[in-house]
């Protein structure tokens, strides 16, 4: 590595992690917002909520960093030419792919660390998620059980306690279960205690009814009781229990799905899909540093500004990306795996071409620089 390459690099490293710390700040702070639900629905502290919310920014990394790097390198080239050193050195005799060489090798770099997040570090993190919520939403002693309010459990869960009299001792509760659309079950006591038992955590009814309504026939059942214990873990989802989504699954899950599993048999396109679309994603780092390139050293000279150029190059690189998401979406429907590599695949070797061998595709020469 000589000087012109430290140089060069440089120039981009540092916008780079500008870039990349801004957006995924910015980013983060958006997405960090659809967690604030712990705080506020579960009464969990702010570290909790730090925590968690920390969890969500290896999948925010994934797509950031091939963006971070397009805008760092168009910055770094677009004032080499504001300040005609791309002309000095055009003039001195350097070629194209000796100016690019030390931004094609962070291309390089950031595929493999977008690669790294996407076969490893984003599915740990989700994994980690998802079993962090499942605790925080099975500690009913401090989540659900709340005087005054419904609680919103879960998906088809809702809990209402009227008040709360002495160490985990309710009087007026009121769950509705609607998750399992066949059978609605709504419970109502007038008291209720929440013990500790070597059956899990109980909740022990006094004085109330289950009122149980099949969907099929609309006939509601009324059951009375004096006393009634119900076990609490039968409204939550254990870790063993929780259903892996795409996120959370490490890449040889989604390639070999477990046909035994309903979830697997049903969405294994889908799944198939998406080990190959973390494969891929990460060749869009290359190709948007590409882009970047032939958009402003591929062309002719101008002194007239290069905003054009860029916005086209914008333009490009986000179509681009939604080809890519389009074409993943696609192949989880047709199966057509090969999809999913054609966007990233045929950008890189098109402006490979363009850039370094622009005499074999004839009518697309650039104009030589006046």
């Amino acid at each position: 590595m000589n000087s012109l390459d430290r140089y060069l690099l440089r120039q981009c490293i540092t916008p780079l992690f500008m870039i990349l710390l801004v957006t995924t700040a910015v980013v983060w702070m958006t997405q960090s917002l659809q967690r604030i639900e712990i705080i506020v629905e579960y009464g969990q502290g702010l570290w909790t909520f730090l925590f968690l919310s920390l969890l969500i920014i290896p999948s925010l990394l994934a797509i950031i960093i091939p963006f971070a790097l397009f805008g760092a390198v168009v910055y770094a080239l677009h004032r080499l030419h504001s300040d005609s050193e791309i002309a000095v050195m055009f003039a001195a005799g350097v070629s194209r792919w000796r100016l690019s060489a030390p931004l094609l090798a962070i291309s390089v770099v950031a595929a493999l660390a977008t690669f790294y997040v996407n076969v490893d570090l984003m599915p740990r993190c989700y994994r980690v998620l998802k079993l962090s919520v499942a605790e925080i939403r099975a500690d009913f002693a401090n989540s659900l059980i709340r005087s005054g309010e419904f609680v919103n459990v879960s998906d088809g869960l809702t809990v209402y306690v009227d008040d709360t009299r002495g160490e985990n001792q309710y009087v007026g509760l009121l769950i509705n279960d609607y998750r399992n659309a066949d059978k609605r079950e709504i419970y109502m006591a007038e008291r209720a205690i929440l013990q500790d038992t070597d059956a899990g955590t109980m909740l022990l009814l006094k004085d109330g009814n289950l009122q149980t309504e099949a969907s099929y026939t609309g006939k509601i059942d009324i059951i009375r009781f004096d006393d009634w214990a119900l076990n609490l873990s039968a409204f939550g989802n254990g870790p063993g229990e929780l259903q892996l989504e795409l996120t959370e699954r490490y890449l040889g899950e989604l390639l070999n799905p477990d046909m035994s599993k309903h979830y697997d048999r049903t969405y294994a396109g889908k799944l198939i899909a998406e080990g190959h679309g973390r494969i891929a994603s990460p060749l869009y780092a290359l190709a948007y540093v590409l882009v970047a390139l032939y958009t402003l050293i591929g062309g002719a000279y101008t002194r007239r500004g290069y905003f054009l150029r860029v916005a086209v190059a914008g333009a490009a690189v986000f179509g681009l990306r939604i080809a890519g998401f389009v074409a993943q979406g696609a192949a989880g429907e047709s199966g057509m795996i090969a999809l999913i590599y054609a966007p990233p695949l045929i950008a890189i070797v098109t402006l490979t071409i363009l850039l370094y061998a622009p005499g074999t595709i004839r009518f697309m020469r650039p104009k030589e620089a006046a």
